[in-house]
């Protein structure tokens, strides 16, 4: 979306920003820091149960990990593991992390 309202792609916008991150589901995620593409893997789910709430998992396990000082790599790579969790779990907020 931001690129459509933009017009750039996402290595320009990632030349004017810390960083830019384009999650791609069971596909992973894209991590993009000046211009230049990481690509993250994903990580497999026993399951697939409920969607719900597995954006704001992720985007909370990248929240945590910037808050540790961790690199946007690492952020979302937590995050893929996250969101794997999530994904196994009815509802938006009935798992756990161990």
């Amino acid at each position: 979306m931001l690129s459509d309202r933009t017009g750039w792609s996402s290595a320009e916008i990632s030349s004017h920003v810390k960083g830019l991150i384009v999650t791609l589901g069971a596909h992973g995620c894209e991590v993009w820091q000046q211009g230049h593409k990481h690509v993250v893997d994903p990580v497999k789910a026993q399951a697939v149960v409920d969607p719900t709430g597995c954006g704001d998992a992720w985007r909370g396990a990248l929240l945590f990990g910037l808050e540790q000082g961790w690199d946007l790599l690492k952020c979302a790579e937590l995050g893929n593991r996250v969101g794997a969790i999530k994904i196994a779990s009815r509802g938006p907020q009935n798992y756990q992390l161990t």
